[in-house]
């Protein structure tokens, strides 16, 4: 973006994670000084609409090229504690799209891994030299048969923010161990350090009862699976079919509202996903990059992430 880069089309600015005395400064967290300076930057830049009136326009297609929203994904406790008071102060309403998984008191470890690096380690950095130390004497040769296919250039190339570090995690996460022996390793590495995953519960996630305040205060609520799958488009029909049927189902029973809106988990969705979206009644949906600018559907609007942003703010 920037005074000679600023993207001519529409799309919505995605946040997560925010930090002050009871949330830790976690990688990529912003104060609420800064979030504040990031809406006064982008305000000066674009035309900052209201979730309901972006949804209005791209509903009737009457969006304009400079029209822009704000988007907060994973309904982390966060969010309500920093973000929501500044909003208000400022009259703007976002969405907010909710995992469902947290509610159930079945939380996917993704939050609960951030944390654990977060509180545990002194950097990002210390982390992924444990953890990949740990990879390695869990599978081996594997290990560097994964560094030798390994295409760093072309890995998360949409999301430029992450350094190699961060891409190397999460090669070996999501494409080398999978599910199963990425969390057979973070129990490993809690263990170390004796940290108790459940004690941290109630500081990750808001409640049903912050979703029905947040609803009351005029922002809009939207789907984001019931579990948060990182590779979602490796799932099949059915088993996307049920992260967002089950997903709905929690959110129209707290909201008394059915849901319209939502947002993919790590960007990652297939037709399949589309048509599923579709038979809800979905009436838009964001990715979680822009490296797609081409809006083919309302369920495919490109977002900026808050940390390219922050970057260009400092140049």
């Amino acid at each position: 973006m920037g005074a000679a880069t600023i993207r001519d089309y529409t799309h919505a600015v995605m946040f997560h994670h925010f930090h002050d005395e009871r949330h830790p400064a976690g990688q990529g967290a912003l104060s609420a000084e800064q979030f504040s300076s990031m809406i006064d930057w982008l305000s000066d830049r674009y035309s900052l609409l209201d979730a309901d009136e972006y949804l209005y326009r791209m509903k009737t297609r009457t969006t304009g090229s400079r029209d822009i929203c704000l988007t907060f994904d994973d309904a982390l406790l966060c969010q309500s504690d920093i973000a929501i008071p500044i909003l208000k102060a400022r009259g703007l309403q976002a969405f907010f799209f909710v995992y469902s998984s947290p509610f159930m008191g079945d939380p996917d470890y993704l939050e609960i891994y951030r944390y654990f690096r977060t509180s545990e380690f002194t950097s990002v950095d210390d982390f992924y030299r444990e953890f990949s130390a740990h990879v390695r004497k869990l599978i081996g040769n594997e290990y560097e048969r994964a560094e030798s296919d390994y295409d760093e250039p072309e890995y998360l190339k949409a999301y430029p923010f992450y350094t190699h570090n961060d891409k190397w995690f999460r090669y070996l996460r999501d494409h080398t161990l999978g599910k199963e022996r990425y969390e057979e390793v973070m129990r490993m590495l809690m263990r170390s350090h004796s940290f108790e995953p459940k004690s941290v519960l109630a500081k990750l996630w808001m409640n049903n009862q912050s979703l029905r305040d947040i609803q009351s205060e005029g922002h809009l609520l939207g789907l984001h699976s019931y579990s948060h799958p990182t590779m979602l488009h490796l799932l099949d029909y059915a088993s996307q079919e049920t992260e967002y049927r089950r997903n709905y189902e929690h959110l129209r029973e707290v909201l008394k509202v059915a849901p319209c809106s939502m947002s993919h988990p790590c960007g990652n969705y297939t037709d399949a996903t589309l048509q599923i979206l579709n038979s809800q009644n979905i009436e838009i949906g964001f990715r979680s990059s822009t490296s797609v600018t081409d809006v083919k559907s309302s369920l495919e609007i490109p977002r900026e992430d808050h940390a390219n942003i922050l970057k260009e703010m400092a140049e």
